[in-house]
């Protein structure tokens, strides 16, 4: 039986118009920046780097790394940005999806920290990057969003 592979593919005139398409559950409007909003921000920060999640050739989902050789080593590498198109939610995508990401930093040798950061009540985004063996540090990033580590 064939298997759907998921990917992470640069971002390109071809699936630009796809990942601004992308829509979030009605729940997770207000706690993730518009793809556009993120893609706009990549344009002026090169420490940023937008990314279209794959399904074989359908794009499900969007999104953006962050590589700051000048921060400290836990804030190096972090992901600021990452969603599934609801209708490919709750389906595994995301899981295989933010493995692939991680395995993309882990092959910088500087790479000893992925970070991110949610809602401290967001509970779904919480318990799914938990379960990839993210650890909740408990502090806040300024933007009163709790910060969430994995250690490679």
């Amino acid at each position: 039986m064939f298997m759907a592979q998921i990917s992470i593919q640069e971002l390109t005139v071809k699936n630009l118009y796809k990942c601004l398409n992308k829509k979030l559950a009605e729940d997770q409007i207000n706690r993730v920046a518009p793809n556009v909003y993120s893609i706009a921000e990549s344009k002026v920060d090169p420490n940023f780097t937008p990314y279209a999640i794959h399904l074989d050739e359908e794009v499900i989902g969007f999104v953006m790394t962050e590589n700051d050789p000048n921060e400290i080593k836990e804030r190096k590498y972090w992901i600021p940005r990452f969603m599934i198109d609801v209708s490919y939610q709750r389906k595994g995508y995301g899981k295989e999806a933010m493995r692939h990401i991680i395995d993309m930093f882990k092959k910088n040798d500087d790479c000893h920290y992925i970070g991110l950061s949610t809602e401290p009540d967001n509970d779904s985004a919480l318990q799914f990057y938990e379960s990839l063996g993210f650890v909740n540090t408990g502090e806040l990033l300024e933007e009163s969003e709790v910060i969430l580590l994995l250690k490679v």
